[in-house]
Order: structure tokens, then sequence, then C-alpha cells
């Protein structure tokens, strides 16, 4: 893995223990405050030779890019997870095309997205997103894929705009982040916020060396994008200034797995109705009694909907959509036409 995958969470492994258990979510996002002499996304892409793939789009002062090809209804929305860029989503995407509209995009200060103010937290993330399929010109209903982390963002966009909403995706979403705070670990939703905000800043040693390589599971992507990434990485990492790190991406996050811890508990109906919610995960269907227990908030995603598949994809590692891009491929698709057709969910066949 890449600087901002692995070799990053290790070096600040004393301050942020990531916790690497089933559905490990990646958690480098939350120190997404930029230095302020860093280039927007417009203008580094311009500098760079590396083009942004898709389109810049204005959502009131600042750009963020998007990138949509095939067509038909529902449009896929591809929300990628921690630090992670639009083009992960490379051997996904064009195999969802020729069926469906699909897009890809980066978030605020990731890829060729302008940085904003409030980067990675829930609220900017939800805001953002729904001003930029505004703005692009993309119409609802959206069926919203979400990898790791960006497991918490497609639920709390179905809760801001449920009208717009046909369907979730996860894949190996929402699970565990744990912090070390006063030399003990705990989950994120367990520490109070004062916890939480007594980590930061960062020491200036959180910012680690330049990366060097894009290797597992990264190195699944054509050597191209892999040079692609690597100049992105490159660019993410000069700009990241650890001593201006801020919680409130932390803070967003902990807010967003108490809201659905609370949703799952709330009522003995499924949160979401009949919603389509397919879940694809390298574990097993999640337990009742660990969601009630908050052990992972991965396994309350099984219980959403009455209308829920579970896939496993058995031996993947956590980028499914890198390790294992044919088995979520399939899995949108079936969900794809179950909304087409207002259907229930099939058990989707892996064979």
């Amino acid at each position: 893995m890449g600087w901002m995958g692995l070799s990053l969470r290790v070096r600040i492994l004393s301050i942020f223990a990531i916790l690497l258990a089933v559905a490990l979510i990646a958690v480098a996002s939350w120190q997404s405050v930029r230095q302020k002499g860093a280039l927007s996304g417009t203008a580094a892409a311009a500098l760079s030779g590396y083009a942004a793939p898709g389109r810049l789009i204005d959502i009131g002062g600042r750009k963020l890019h998007i990138d949509c090809s095939g067509a038909g209804s529902p449009t896929v929305i591809l929300v990628a997870g921690g630090d992670a860029y639009s083009i992960d989503w490379s051997l996904v995407q064009p195999k969802i095309a020729p069926t469906t509209r699909v897009c890809s995009y980066d978030r605020a200060g990731l890829g060729w997205s302008d940085p904003g103010p409030a980067d990675e937290t829930v609220e900017q993330t939800v805001s953002d997103l729904h001003a930029l399929l505004a703005a692009a010109g993309e119409k609802p209903p959206y069926l919203l894929v979400g990898a790791s982390i960006g497991g918490i963002y497609i639920q709390a966009y179905q809760h801001a705009y449920p009208a717009d909403v046909s369907a979730l995706v996860f894949t190996n979403s929402s699970s565990h982040v744990g912090l070390a705070v006063k030399n003990s670990i705990g989950l994120l939703w367990n520490l109070s916020e004062d916890q939480i905000r007594s980590i930061y800043p960062l020491p200036a040693s959180a910012k680690g060396s330049a990366p060097t390589s894009e290797d597992d599971p990264f190195d699944r992507l054509p050597p191209s994008l892999r040079q692609e990434r690597l100049w992105l990485d490159t660019r993410y990492w000069q700009s990241f200034d650890p001593q201006k790190a801020t919680p409130a991406s932390m803070l967003s996050w902990r807010k967003e797995f108490l809201r659905e811890f609370e949703q799952a508990k709330g009522s003995t109906a499924p949160p979401l109705g009949a919603l389509p919610v397919t879940v694809v995960a390298s574990g097993p269907t999640g337990s009742k009694a660990d969601c009630a227990a908050r052990k992972s908030a991965s396994d309350c995603l099984d219980f959403l909907s009455s209308n829920t598949v579970h896939v496993t994809a058995t031996g993947s590692g956590h980028e499914i959509h890198l390790y294992q891009p044919e088995t979520l491929v399939r899995a949108i698709g079936q969900t794809v036409l179950a909304v087409r057709n207002h259907a229930p969910l099939p058990n989707i066949s892996l064979s």
C-alpha cells in the first residue's frame, strides 16, 4: 500500500491506532486540513500534466471533480474510502457504464477537487455531493456505493435526501475506527469529544516521508494509473501539515456513527423500510447482538432494510473494488436491476 495507505498508518500508530479487524476502514482522511499555500485541484491539475479525467464543476467558489459515463437509471454514484480517489474505481466503473449511468468523484481536497472549509466531515461531504450532482446535471434517483468510510457518507446522504436515493451498496463499509488516547485504545463512538480533541494538533513527525510507490492494493491498477496515483499522493503529502490538523472530521464521524447506532436500535422494524441494501463484505453477515453491543458499525448494515442481501467476497482484502472488482460489479448490477424492476433484491450468486 502507498503512502496514503498502510505506511502512513504505521508511522502514526502511537497516536491513531487502527483496529485491524473485519472490514477495517481506512482512516487517513482525519488529517484533511491542508497547508494554506496548497494548490487548488484546478491549478495543480493544470501544472502537473495529469489532466482531470472528468469535469471540474463549480459548486460556489470552488470546484469538485466528477467523472461520469454510461446512460440509464438509476445513476450509480461511487463514493471512495478515506484519502482515496476517483481513479481507484477504474476496475469497476467501466464495467457498470454499459448498463447504466455511473459517476465517480473526488471529495474536497482530494484528487482534482479543490479543498473546502471542513474536508472529510460528514456535513461538508454530504452537502458537497448534493451540490455537485445538481450542478453537474446528474438526475436522481441515485444508487449510492460506499467503500470503507464511504459507508457512513452514503448513509448520511440517504438520511438527508431520502427521496433522491433508490438503493445503497456497501463495500467493506463502516466498521472499526480506533483511537489511542492516553496510551489506551478506544473505538471512536465510545470516546468523548474531549478525548478526541486531546490528541490534536498532531506532532510534526506525523507527516512521515514522501511516497515513493503505489503498492498493494493499488498495484492492481494499470501502470499508467499507478503513476498518476503516486502523483496525487505526493501532492497530498506535500500539502499536509499535521500541526494544522483539527479533530473536525473525527468528531463528525463519531456523531454519525452514534446516529446510526441509535437508528439501528430505535425500532423493531428495519430503519430504512424496504429500501434495497446490498452489503458486500470480506466477512459473513453481521450479528444483531454485535450491532446492539456496538462492537462494529458494519454489523448493523445487514439489518438496515427488510430488502437486504449480503455478498461475501471470500478472501478479499479491504478494497474489494481492487481485489475482487467482478464481485462488486455483479452486486451493483443486480441492485440496479432490482431498482429498475421495483423488485426485491435477489440472492446474488458469485459462481
